[in-house]
């Protein structure tokens, strides 16, 4: 039997009961019963990370606090090469372009057409209406990502500047790369500097992992097309509901950039050779080839250190200092969680997806001591760094941070100034 080929789990660790009030109680041996397992002998650090295709288990992952320890195929691989020491070629530049500026016939269009046939003669509309959209290329020039959109005004039930984004997709091969992150940072800078309410998308049901990029952004299911397709909408403007949300709920549904700023603040120093790897876009010298990493690529990061400080809580705000060159707080962020280890396994199983840090690097860190993983969302490259100085007439510092330093009430209050939130 093929099943003799497989190293079996011995005494697989047993299910916490406090799950059955988030997951269900299932009947034994049933394929719920099976996920539990599974995603149990991940809780247990019986095994490191699960590869599954599943996107049920994905989101059960995402409810019981194990999101970052289930990875798809194009994830794991992904993973497993960014904690070598060598990186893969990077993927080049996105471009902001127009419809007809991209070749009808590139092969990348052909799981569209398969899809939808009317898309040759729809697309042909599209560059004769010189519609805009943001491309990742390949090799030759052959697309590797695509975000197509149209502005919208009054459409469904929403009132208000709209974006639509009418074509959303990056190529199987080069899937793992966080293209699609990299394709919805320009997009919410682009709805932010524009005023845009509300952006919205359209899926069917069977495209799981597509929706579930965009409902990790925030972007929510409000009806149907009469074909039947699921339309998520991300509600840019924050005063247009009464709903109560935690600071880091509120960034994923608003932001980027929207954030909260009445919470505990961090400066967090950065090295330059760690800034330019983790921020591509906030590095001037770089800003003509954003996508060189995956974890460059990503809106959500992780960054490692042996600071002391145990105070950092979901959603508070962090500010990266870069050191020793321009010495200014030049990207925001939002915290999502943190991981305080010894076990150079536990910590890549965890930040793999995001980090800078090879392997070697990794180990090198927890030979030292305990390793602060602080995992979170890049919510804005600043346009105007805040410099040092600024920094310490205000409160803020009182000199050059060597560790992460708390920001005190008043120099937050500055800050949330500053920072226009």
């Amino acid at each position: 039997m093929l099943l003799g080929k497989y190293l079996p789990l011995p005494a697989p660790p047993p299910v916490p009961s406090s799950w059955d009030e988030v997951l269900g109680s299932p009947e034994l041996h049933s394929n719920d019963w099976v996920d539990h397992q599974l995603l149990a002998a991940v809780r247990s650090n019986a095994v490191g990370v699960l590869v599954t295709e599943d996107l049920r288990i994905h989101r059960k992952a995402k409810r019981v606090g194990l999101k970052e320890r289930v990875a798809t195929v194009s994830e794991a691989l992904a993973m497993l090469q960014s904690l070598r020491d060598q990186f893969a070629r990077p993927p080049p530049a996105v471009e902001f372009t127009f419809a007809h500026d991209m070749d009808a016939e590139d092969p990348f269009f052909d799981s569209l057409r398969g899809d939808y046939p009317p898309f040759s003669e729809w697309f042909r509309k599209c560059q004769m209406e010189h519609r805009r959209c943001w491309v990742v290329r390949g090799h030759g020039r052959h697309l590797a990502a695509l975000c197509l959109i149209k502005e919208e005004e009054g459409v469904l039930t929403l009132k208000g500047r709209t974006l639509k984004l009418c074509t959303f997709k990056v190529a199987p091969e080069h899937q793992g790369r966080r293209l699609g992150e990299l394709l919805l940072k320009s997009v919410f800078e682009h709805v932010a500097k524009n005023g845009h309410a509300f952006v919205y998308v359209t899926a069917y049901e069977r495209q799981g992992a597509l929706i579930a990029v965009f409902e990790d952004f925030g972007f929510q299911v409000e009806g149907r097309t009469e074909s039947g397709e699921l339309v998520l909408v991300k509600r840019m403007k924050t005063g247009d509901t009464t709903e109560v949300l935690t600071p880091l709920d509120f960034h994923v549904r608003h932001g980027p950039p929207a954030m909260k700023f009445d919470v505990p603040s961090f400066i967090i120093p950065i090295e330059p050779r760690f800034h330019h790897l983790l921020f591509p876009d906030a590095d001037s010298q770089l800003s003509l080839e954003p996508g060189l990493h995956p974890f460059g690529n990503g809106l959500r990061k992780a960054y490692l250190c042996r600071a002391l400080t145990r105070q950092i809580e979901p959603g508070a705000s962090l500010l990266f200092y870069l050191s020793h060159s321009q010495k200014a707080v030049t990207v925001v962020g939002v915290a999502e969680q943190t991981l305080v280890s010894t076990d150079v396994d536990e910590l890549a199983a965890t930040v793999g997806k995001r980090t800078v840090f090879s392997l070697r690097d990794m180990q090198a860190l927890c030979s030292n001591g305990e390793v602060l993983a602080i995992l979170f969302r890049q919510a804005a490259i600043l346009k105007t760094p805040i410099l040092l100085g600024d920094l310490c007439r205000h409160g803020v510092l009182n000199g050059p941070p060597q560790s992460i330093t708390t920001v005190q009430q008043g120099g937050r209050e500055w800050l949330r100034q500053r920072l226009g939130l």
